[in-house]
């Protein structure tokens, strides 16, 4: 068998004119061949890609060498297998970055190889080399993870050659995107997902060997302060600077995360929470010497609270939640001086600010001061009006008209999101039910929902109940919901999310761009649309990185048949883009801000009375 074998890589290495009659001049290692005479001008002196072809037909293996080989020279080292077993091995032991793999093998059939060799390594991407042309067959090999699927007598040089090249460009888009869902693009340091990801896996280890693990939620005082009197880019500066100073107090096995805006968050193990309370005061030292930033000195105080694991929580969710309250009665009684807190059961931390908020919201809800606007979604290839997303503003009495920013916060940590989310679902279904009963042509209203709403034991009942009342079709509803809140608890939000793709209505994944988001998520889920982040859509004319992000959400998408929106689209440049990339819908200020219930009605009016694609740029 390995004479057998070593004539079979031998002649892989014969592929080209010049050296096909004569044999291989040394021997080569089990299981690999090596095309390397001269290099490919298009690639200058770009490294080998290894390539992992497992096939166990010795004439498919010999013409895949040659057409890998023929115009691209250098550029590919090729290995073998003919099993799925020897592939397996090959891969502990070399760097692989792209795998060509025969679906008919001696130790597996069909789709059982990509379910084996995907498990083994998800990040090497997969190319199917198949015997049959077959649409349903290809289309479950996507699914399970393989980015391409090839039918073998309808592949060329050129087809085989791409493909490997567009696994791997698709590749490095998922691993920018990865790295864009899990680190904070100002600081670098790890985000809130990233945070969560690491945080929970720390504390199973904790429940399994018993340690404690504490969690240290900082803030830092009068940062809005610095922050408008001396422009955002001092802002930015500062917040830098303090990720390096904390970076400099940590350790490597330790997770430190900006959380968003002035706050950060660490965790690590400890022998006993006076250890905690050693790192606590590390950091307030740390704090001690001025920040100086073009020409100004600041001196920023931090508030730290800190919660201990399982003391002080036994999930994820309490032990961040008891953490920041500790923060907030360091805050209280820091006296503008930095503090911190350990967490306590017996205190109140609740500022006078907040305790009026929470009063304010229930009075608002019955004073009539809450509004839902909303912002059109168009068919960017028709210019026709599609959907229509809704959105909550608040009509202060004393503050005048205010967004999301700045009570959503609030709104969750005082539950009051729930509440308020309901009335927001049936104010939309019923909007929606009036605009058609006014005839106008029939749209999508799409709906957010938050964590904390999916959560609660009433969610089903409450979408069922806004659909009821209304008399809205549920086909015209769609709720967005985000990745993070369905990591949270995934098996409970596969639970929910499909009792109500069940009732009709539609999902959307929402802010996808900075969420790594793998293709067995989005079809272990009830996904019917994905939505790229706006902060993705703003740099796509200008960005290489995110262009590419795009490009590959909308791949994604049009893989499993799934829609694409682009969320934020204000230039005709960034139309283009997504025109070019056969993204369907869009919204964004290119179309039309958010407006009030009345002015959508008049602006459905004019659309319906001109019969023009009024969208169309």
């Amino acid at each position: 068998m390995m004479n057998t074998r070593l004539k079979d890589i031998q002649h892989l290495t014969l592929v080209h004119s010049s050296c096909a009659s004569e044999p291989a001049s040394e021997p080569l290692s089990k299981g690999m061949a090596t095309i390397v005479e001269g290099r490919d001008s298009g690639y200058g002196e770009a490294e080998s890609i290894n390539i992992l072809l497992v096939e166990d037909n010795p004439a498919d293996r010999r013409l895949v060498a040659e057409r890998l080989g023929s115009q691209h020279k250098g550029l590919f080292q090729l290995f073998f297998a003919e099993r799925v077993s020897e592939a397996l091995q090959i891969l502990t032991e070399y760097k692989i970055s792209v795998i060509l793999l025969d679906l008919q093998l001696p130790d597996c059939r069909d789709l059982e190889s990509i379910t084996k060799i995907h498990a083994a390594t998800t990040g090497v991407p997969i190319v199917v080399l198949s015997e049959v042309e077959d649409e349903s067959l290809a289309l479950k090999a996507l699914k399970l993870g393989a980015q391409d699927f090839l039918v073998k007598w309808h592949t060329n040089e050129h087809v085989l050659v791409r493909a490997v090249q567009y696994a791997l460009e698709r590749k490095q888009a998922e691993e920018r995107l990865y790295h864009l869902a899990h680190h904070d693009t100002l600081t670098g340091l790890p985000n809130r997902k990233y945070f969560y990801d690491q945080l929970k896996q720390a504390m199973a280890m904790a429940r399994r060997n018993g340690h404690l693990l504490a969690v240290m939620f900082l803030d830092l005082g009068e940062f809005k302060k610095i922050n408008d009197g001396l422009g955002h880019h001092v802002g930015d500066m500062l917040l830098q600077m303090v990720g390096k100073r904390l970076s400099a107090c940590v350790r490597e096995t330790d997770c430190l995360a900006r959380m968003g805006g002035d706050e950060f968050i660490v965790a690590f193990t400890v022998n006993h929470p006076e250890d905690a309370h050693i790192t606590a005061n590390k950091i307030l030292e740390t704090f001690t010497p001025v920040f100086v930033i073009e020409g100004h000195s600041l001196h920023v105080r931090v508030s730290i609270g800190i919660s201990v694991y399982p003391a002080d929580g036994e999930d994820m969710e309490s032990l961040i939640r008891n953490a920041d309250m500790a923060m907030y009665r360091a805050k209280a009684d820091s006296n503008h001086a930095s503090r911190f807190w350990f967490y306590s059961s017996g205190f109140n931390i609740k500022t006078a600010e907040m305790a009026e908020l929470e009063a304010a919201q229930s009075r608002a809800l019955d004073n009539g001061e809450f509004h839902v606007y909303y912002q059109p979604q168009v068919d960017i290839h028709h210019g026709k009006l599609i959907g229509m997303e809704a959105l909550l503003r608040w009509q202060h009495p004393e503050r005048g008209l205010l967004m999301p920013s700045y009570f959503m916060k609030a709104f969750d940590e005082t539950n009051f999101i729930v509440t308020i989310g309901r009335w927001v679902l049936s104010e939309a279904c019923k909007q929606n039910k009036a605009w058609q009963d006014a005839g106008h042509a029939p749209l999508v209203v799409a709906v957010n929902i938050s964590g904390q709403e999916m959560r609660h034991a009433d969610f089903v009942r409450s979408v069922r109940q806004a659909l009821d009342e209304s008399g809205l079709d549920a086909k015209w509803l769609e709720l967005e919901i985000k990745e993070d809140d369905i990591e949270a608890d995934e098996e409970l939000a596969l639970s929910r999310l499909t009792e109500v793709s069940a009732l009709g209505v539609r999902i959307a994944l929402d802010n996808l761009g900075h969420s790594h988001i793998p293709l067995s998520f989005l079809t272990r889920f009830p996904i019917h649309a994905v939505k790229i982040d706006r902060s993705i859509v703003t740099d796509v004319a200008t960005d290489a990185n995110h262009a590419a992000v795009a490009k590959a959400v909308i791949a994604v998408a049009r893989v499993l048949n799934i829609k694409g929106m682009a969320e934020g689209v204000e230039t005709q440049e960034q139309l283009n883009f997504f025109r070019t990339e056969h993204c369907e819908d869009a919204q964004g200020y290119m179309f039309g801000k958010p407006l009030p219930s009345s002015a959508c009605t008049e602006l459905m009016g004019k659309l319906k009375l001109s019969g023009a694609k009024a969208f169309q740029a």
